[in-house]
């Protein structure tokens, strides 16, 4: 990773033990989204990252804080045009074509909210796959219901089932496959975004709904509607043996 000294936290800050969203980075209209995302995150990142890293599609490098004392090494790569800045880019790469990277050369890739911008899903995971020491571990993160974002560079929304066909394919294997948000936050997370041309009323909305990520009957209602109605996924998926 390029300039690991000057690197700032971006889109999560943490708060005494919790990552919350940067005020500062996030924009008001995704702060409910990014305060679901960010437990869901950082569970999976500090729990399986280890060894060599690619960060793929790194943008800020938002996640650096979380598994920076995990990796042994971290390479940063993403689009040359990336509007998430290049500081800490090692390598600008066209992530729709073959990664310039060695095989088995990672323990650990992430591929964070980046996948629904692939115009070529399955070559990528295929390259992942390819670039995966034998016993390493793909961390992938993908929205779900989500505005478009990006345009013209949206592509995809993945269920569950997309998700698993793109893994098998490619030779992986999912260990882990667990949707975050549910019917309570979607409904949250449209609010959030229609009031965000409203700042004073959507800071008030904000404000009242920021016990929804611990009530107890928010939590059970996320949990039994989280599988119909995702705000998105994360995956944790290692290499085929034999594939």
């Amino acid at each position: 990773m390029k300039n690991p000294e000057q690197w700032q936290p971006s889109k999560l800050v943490l708060r005494g033990d919790q990552y919350q969203p940067n005020p500062s980075y996030v924009t008001l209209g995704s702060r409910h989204i990014v305060r679901l995302l960010a437990a869901e995150y950082a569970r999976v990142i500090t729990t399986h990252a280890r060894g060599r890293l690619l960060d793929c599609g790194c943008g800020d490098v938002p996640y650096y804080g979380m598994y920076r004392e995990l990796a042994s090494e971290v390479v940063c790569i993403d689009w040359g045009n990336s509007p998430h800045g290049r500081d800490h880019v090692d390598r600008e790469v066209d992530l729709n074509q073959d990664l310039p990277l060695p095989d088995e050369s990672f323990d650990t890739v992430l591929l964070a909210d980046v996948l629904e911008h692939i115009k070529a899903p399955q070559r990528l995971l295929g390259e992942i796959a390819r670039v995966l020491a034998p016993s390493g571990k793909l961390l992938l993160m993908v929205p779900f219901f989500y505005q478009v974002h990006e345009p013209p560079h949206d592509y995809f929304r993945y269920t569950r089932f997309g998700l698993e066909q793109l893994c098998a394919q490619a030779g992986l294997t999912v260990v882990e496959l667990r949707p975050y948000g549910g019917y309570p936050d979607v409904l949250l997370d449209l609010f959030n975004k229609g009031l965000a041309k409203l700042p004073p009323l959507c800071h008030l909305f904000l404000a009242a709904t920021s016990f929804s990520v611990r009530n107890p009957l928010i939590a059970s209602w996320r949990h039994r509607t989280a599988e119909r109605f995702p705000l998105g996924y994360c995956v944790v998926a290692t290499k085929t043996p034999g594939f």
